[in-house]
């Protein structure tokens, strides 16, 4: 419709006027044109030109004093370069700017929504419609349409008030409503959000309707009433808000109040699940010009997790983790040091006190960014850190960390070859409280010599690039007094939250190539190994300590890569780990692999192993599945499962998924963890309204 309205509009550009006229509402040029007692009738090929129109018509009657005009036959119109429309008939009110119509096809362009009306009269930024239809889709034949008897639409405010409406998919009647109303732009407005309606095996028919206030342009917020018919009743409330241009406010808080029935049928703690978040970003703080400052706060609360299974937007996620996390911190940035302090509030809700949980009250640090010494001879930085842990019951204690590394860099053998050394010097210190600990004070420096290569060669087709690195740590202990974490020692344990990291001597292998294609600089492949000598004092002698191996390819259709870190202490890999990226077309497929070991005392004391496979493909143009799963291979048993079906045509979609995943629950028996099945569909006429519905399935504790 666009192309044949934008060709006869072309063509009526072009064709040759034999006449015109101009005065100072309008140039009218036709190919015929007729002047008496000041009204204009002009036919054949009529072009008019206005202040806020392009027309062109058939036939014309212009009435210079009343500055109206009549159009007839193949009526075209451009208002302010973002209407169009099209129709038989149309009278146009230049001073007052009233229009009217007989029939009209509308077209916004800047909406992408068009309107067919029998009649049609506008009045300034206003349309009034009589037996009407619009849709998004194709004119000629759209896959949705709505009808309605009246309505209007005010271009200004992009909103569309229609009454007796009825939706059609292609010429099926689907849904009926006296009245509805909907914006056709996404401007910022107060109303009604999409709805959330579903039915679940467990909860029964389950409604969600967002209402959305916009008072200012800084700040607004939505209210979320939720019923579950057969589980209870909730309410939240979202609140944003803008101060600055470098900040925003966002903060939630909700209650949803359980039956008696289902607490008691589902074996739940609490009946009432409530809660609240806040987070506050800023930057340009105190800083300016080329320095950098910024500030997060970040807090939350909740009973039990029940409250975030039962927030509004928590219908397809997952919630396994219960414990929750409240910071504070702020950092200031220049091109000479960096500074930061920041506070940590750990609760574990799963625990009915956190009397034994380590806060972080405060843990401040300072860097110095690298100086030059000696006429940059040597290079040097400062890093200063200290960290207050508390608790009411257990070990707490300060610790103050310093760490000061000189460099020196140089080049042997023409560049081929390249030398630094570096002296590392670390102190720890800890003052232990609510304990009869001993203050711990360690201090160690470290000789640190590196050679290394960084080599490249060129091909007629690929570049070769190849790095070897050898790295000796010679680390000596200065101080060591009070009482420090040893793993060995079964008397120490308390203290495992203060381990201090302590050095070994250690020699390090390390070998990089990388082959890249010339034409593009694409990699193609890249292979790291890199292997650890450990010295072992009690042994007196260097042992193996880990053989890491990283291998990647990247090919036309996607890549392979892998991770292996072997342990020879157990004869095993602590890390092997694989993942494979295909895609071709309208295919496409992910599969990772991970296993890992948790090492403690040379011994195994955790296993991880999962496998996580991704594949889907496009087809008849719009449309897609999917299908996702994360596989717990130890355990036999699938943590997630992910199918999505999808069709994004080009004026409306639908998306289903239907989701198996565990889900976590506080209840009496302490059985936290359920299956919940949901299926899930998102309905979308595009331009106009969403649509979300899901449907849960609950198989129980």
């Amino acid at each position: 419709m666009y192309k044949i309205l934008l060709l006869l509009i072309t063509v009526s550009l072009f064709s040759f006027a034999k006449e015109s006229l101009k005065d100072e509402n309008v140039q009218i040029l036709a190919q015929n044109l007729e002047i008496k007692n000041n009204i204009v009738n002009a036919s054949g090929e009529i072009v008019v030109y206005s202040q806020n129109y392009y027309i062109t018509a058939n036939r014309l009657i212009y009435n210079q004093t009343d500055a109206t005009l009549e159009l007839f036959d193949d009526v075209n119109i451009i208002r302010n370069n973002d209407i169009l429309s099209y129709s038989q008939y149309m009278f146009i009110d230049l001073n007052k700017e009233i229009n009217n119509f007989k029939p009209i096809l509308l077209l916004d362009n800047t909406n992408k929504l068009w309107f067919n009306a029998k009649r049609a009269s506008k009045e300034k930024d206003y349309f009034d419609l009589e037996e009407s239809t619009l849709s998004s889709c194709d004119c000629k034949d759209p896959a949705w349409s709505i009808s309605f008897s009246s309505g209007d639409y005010n271009t200004t405010k992009k909103w569309i008030n229609a009454y007796n409406t009825t939706l059609y998919i292609k010429d099926v009647p689907i849904f009926y409503t006296p009245y509805f109303g909907f914006p056709t732009d996404k401007t910022r407005r107060t109303g009604f959000l999409k709805p959330t309606i579903g039915y679940s095996q467990s909860e029964g028919f389950v409604y969600a309707q967002p209402i959305y206030f916009a008072p200012k342009a800084n700040y607004d917020f939505e209210y979320i009433p939720q019923i579950r018919s057969s589980r209870g009743k909730g309410h939240s409330i979202k609140y944003r808000y803008v101060d600055s241009i470098y900040s925003s406010l966002n903060f939630e808080a909700g209650m949803f109040i359980e039956k008696e029935s289902y607490q008691e049928e589902n074996d739940l703690t609490n009946r009432r699940h409530r809660g609240w978040n806040l987070e506050y970003k800023r930057s340009k703080l105190f800083s300016s010009g080329d320095n950098s400052d910024g500030l997060l706060i970040q807090s939350e609360y909740m009973n039990d997790v029940d409250y975030i299974n039962t927030k509004y937007d928590s219908s397809i996620t997952n919630n396994t983790d219960n414990s929750i996390e409240s910071k504070f911190k702020y950092f200031f940035n220049t091109n000479k040091y960096y500074i930061d302090i920041e506070t940590n509030h750990y609760e574990d809700i799963s625990d009915d006190s956190e009397d034994d949980e380590l806060q972080e009250i405060p843990a401040v640090s300072f860097h110095n960014y690298s100086n030059g010494l000696f006429n940059n001879f040597f290079t040097n930085s400062i890093n200063v850190s200290t960290n207050r842990q508390t608790r009411n019951t257990g070990v707490g204690g300060k610790t103050t960390e310093l760490y000061i590394p000189i460099g020196y860099h140089t080049y042997l053998f023409d560049e081929y070859l390249n030398f630094s050394f570096n002296e590392e010097i670390n102190y720890s210190n800890i003052k232990y409280t609510n304990s009869n600990y001993n203050e711990a004070n360690y201090g160690e420096n470290n000789h640190v010599f590196s050679f290394y290569t960084d080599l490249v060669k060129s091909y007629t087709n690929y570049i070769h690039t190849l790095n070897f690195n050898v790295t000796y740590i010679d680390s000596n202990t200065f101080k060591e007094t009070g009482d420090i974490y040893d793993a060995s020692n079964s008397n120490t344990d308390e203290l495992e939250s203060f381990a201090i990291s302590q050095s070994k001597n250690s020699l390090s292998l390390g070998f990089e190539q990388s082959i890249y294609r010339k034409s593009t600089l694409k990699e193609i492949v890249n292979h790291k190994i890199n292997q650890i000598y450990s010295y072992n004092k009690n042994m007196n002698r260097y042992e193996k300590d880990s053989l890491e191996n990283d291998l990647a390819f990247n090919f036309d259709y996607g890549s392979l890569s892998s991770r292996l870190i072997y342990n020879y202490l157990i004869k095993d890999f602590t890390t092997n780990s694989a993942t494979l990226r295909l895609e071709k077309d309208d295919y496409f497929a992910k599969i990772y692999y991970t296993h890992l070991l948790t090492v403690n005392d040379d011994e195994i004391s955790d296993e991880e192993k999962t496998i996580t496979y991704n594949f889907g493909f496009n087809f008849l143009k719009y449309y897609s599945f999917s299908y996702k799963e994360e596989y717990d291979l130890i355990d036999s048993e699938s943590n997630n499962k992910e199918y999505i079906f999808k069709i994004d045509e080009k004026c409306w979609a639908i998306d289903f998924k239907l989701i198996d995943s565990l889900v976590a629950s506080d209840t009496t028996s302490r059985t936290n963890a359920y299956r919940q099945k949901i299926i899930y569909i998102e309905f979308n006429l595009k331009q106009l309204f969403q649509i979300e519905q899901n449907y849960k399935l609950q198989d129980g504790n």
